[in-house]
């Protein structure tokens, strides 16, 4: 069975905790992604999601908006050894309705990030034998 740390983003773009939406938006853009594993101190706090930023966009009246990630950032992001068996990190996406898991390391610093994305890479290579992106 494929592990979780085959399959996972080695050291994720992150972001700091106390950063304006506004510039995580332009920070997802600008590398691709649609989480970004938040810090405080460099430890590990929460994750944002581009669905939390659209939720937030929706919830401004002019477009202006002057939260920050703190607000909006999932707390306690879940967690996975790199060890894990795929179908783990699946399921535990499956059963909590998210897209990302942080894949642990030493200490508090997020290691990678695994996401629904790259489980579908995955399998479209090995199911269907398409070359991915």
């Amino acid at each position: 069975m494929t592990k979780v740390r085959a399959l996972m983003t080695p050291m994720p773009k992150t972001i700091g905790f106390d950063i304006s939406i506004e510039k995580a938006q332009a920070m997802m853009k600008e590398y691709g992604c649609r989480h970004l594993p938040v810090l405080n101190g460099g430890k590990l706090v929460g994750v944002l999601s581009d669905r939390d930023l659209l939720m937030a966009r929706q919830g401004s009246k002019d477009g202006q908006n002057e939260q920050r990630v703190k607000d909006l950032m999932t707390d306690e992001p879940y967690v996975i050894e790199p060890s894990a068996d795929i179908g783990a990190a699946i399921q535990e996406m499956l059963n909590h309705k998210i897209n990302s898991l942080i894949v642990r390391a030493e200490g508090d610093q997020p290691w990678g990030i695994l996401t629904s994305t790259d489980l579908l890479r995955h399998v479209m290579r090995r199911d269907l034998g398409a070359q991915t992106a």
